[in-house]
């Protein structure tokens, strides 16, 4: 007859045996979920594009900056890249060309002779490895923009008071990036796509509503005025003979 002491000794060893067993399926579990999830790019990563479920199937594609191009309409920038006008308020989007639409929602602000503007506008925005920087330009409106799918975007900013920072927009917290950078009204600004990412695709929130009578590109002379650091460093990206009209980025729209 088995004494009390040995059945609790046996009792006890039954329990660790189990344990040790649970420990180690649970490593088994969490090395193959690792694996599964290191192969499947879940975590947003530079370079990487949104998913989508395939059409009639359980598998997912990552989309390409040609999905994003075709699905969402985007069309070539003045600034360089991509976009789309989504939202004017109380407007249909895109149908004023980038100018005020005087039947949606408007306000009044003190800018000049015409003073009527759009609550708000949002766009999409794309830069791509093939169109890989935005110009130097300058925009009376704040801008909000926030990071989508894709690469990293490096921006360059001289604010209104002169000074000169680098905002890096993305998901790679670790190097420095911000999933949104406010851009205020009056600062010059211009934007790179970092290297190795095929495509970097953001939303823009603008108040009050972008107008192009807000915008313009900035010259040399302005930006070595305004910061010599800016200047020096980033120069290249003046655009070299800078329109000051944009109905034709919409033909065909």
């Amino acid at each position: 007859r088995t004494s009390p002491a040995t059945l609790g000794d046996a009792t006890m060893e039954s329990l660790d045996q189990r344990a040790v067993m649970c420990v180690a399926a649970g490593f088994a579990a969490g090395a193959l979920i690792g694996a599964h999830l290191t192969g499947a790019s879940w975590c947003p990563v530079p370079g990487a594009g949104r998913r989508s479920r395939v059409a009639g199937g359980s598998a997912w594609k990552v989309s390409s900056k040609e999905d994003f191009i075709s699905q969402l309409g985007l069309i070539p920038h003045p600034e360089g890249g991509f976009f789309v006008e989504t939202y004017r308020s109380g407007g249909e989007p895109m149908c004023s060309k980038g100018l005020t639409d005087l039947t949606g929602d408007v306000m009044t602000t003190n800018r000049g002779p015409t003073p009527a503007r759009n609550v708000m506008t949002s766009i999409y925005y794309m830069l791509t490895d093939e169109s890989s920087h935005q110009w130097w330009a300058n925009n009376v409106s704040d801008h909000v923009h926030y990071h989508h799918a894709g690469g990293t975007l490096i921006y360059n900013l001289v604010l209104p008071d002169g000074s000169f920072v680098t905002k890096r927009l993305g998901t790679n917290i670790e190097a420095g990036d911000e999933p949104q950078v406010i851009v205020t009204g009056g600062s010059f600004k211009s934007v790179r796509l970092e290297n190795g990412a095929e495509f970097g695709i953001i939303g823009e929130g603008v108040a009050p509503g972008f107008d192009f009578r807000d915008f313009k590109f900035v010259t040399r002379a302005e930006l070595k005025k305004l910061n010599a650091e800016a200047f020096e460093k980033h120069a290249d990206l003046i655009k070299p003979d800078p329109e000051d009209t944009f109905d034709q980025y919409y033909e065909g729209k």
